[in-house]
């Protein structure tokens, strides 16, 4: 989204806390999957969603009852500063049990993992079942704390904003979450603790068409890390959410 649009409509209809508006807006990356056209697989080592994971060694998957969702390759993040906190190098994997889809309790733990890779030296692991293998591209845009914008106006106004930011799925790393139900940052620090009073988004993935994936009744599931825990490269302290409706 670009906020040129934004600032239009409240100046169109002359909105009253129009700085508020805009400051509930961040920039995150956007991730959009790109149709299969071939029956070449992405590069080893590029990002993607679906396929077979590329880690160091067979030694390295968490398991094969755990479904491996994406992997992004830092280095393309390279100048966007809504990520600045990820490593600028390196390669990092999601993975999900899509048979007993966890909604990401402290006892789950086991039914998720993150798992981050700075080798170079990698492998196609083909270990378990594998979704639709498809290629990523990214956009640095805009995205809204709906919650922030519905206390700054009333509902008609919401209604008209609300068709500049409907994206369809939304996949994407980093800003604000676009929440199911809760507040997804409040929903992980009553959960987990303080340790998570400043989250990061690792990675939001939406139920997609494209991977014949559903999270629940048509959800979100999000991986969030503490941001310190993110800056000392500690992706074991990653813990989930997911959100249906």
């Amino acid at each position: 989204m670009e906020l040129q649009s934004v600032k239009r409509l409240i100046e169109s209809r002359e909105l009253e806390h129009g700085n508020e508006i805009l400051e509930a807006f961040k920039q995150r990356i956007h991730l959009k999957l790109v149709p299969r056209t071939s029956r070449e697989e992405v590069a080893i080592g590029h990002s993607k969603f679906g396929g077979y994971p590329d880690l160091p060694s067979p030694a390295h998957h968490p398991g094969e009852n755990l479904t491996f969702l994406a992997q992004f390759r830092l280095s393309d993040f390279a100048g966007c500063e809504s990520v600045e906190p990820l490593p600028k190098e390196g390669l990092l994997s999601f993975f999900y049990d899509l048979d007993e889809q966890p909604w990401g309790d402290a006892d789950e733990r086991h039914l998720w993992r993150v798992v981050y890779t700075s080798e170079t030296t990698l492998e196609r692991v083909r270990i378990g079942e594998a979704l639709n293998e498809r290629a990523v591209v990214f956009e640095e845009s805009y995205a809204p704390i709906v919650d922030s914008l519905l206390e700054l106006m009333t509902e008609d106004d919401f209604v008209a904003m609300e068709e500049l930011f409907d994206e369809g799925e939304v996949h994407a790393i980093g800003g604000h979450p676009d929440a199911v139900q809760n507040d997804v940052f409040e929903e992980i620090e009553d959960t987990h603790g303080e340790r998570f009073s400043n989250p990061f988004l690792l990675f939001q993935m939406d139920s997609t068409e494209e991977l014949d994936i559903m999270f629940g009744d048509a959800g979100i599931l999000y991986f969030l890390i503490p941001t310190e825990a993110l800056r000392a490269k500690h992706f074991e302290e990653a813990e989930i959410i997911m959100q249906c409706y």
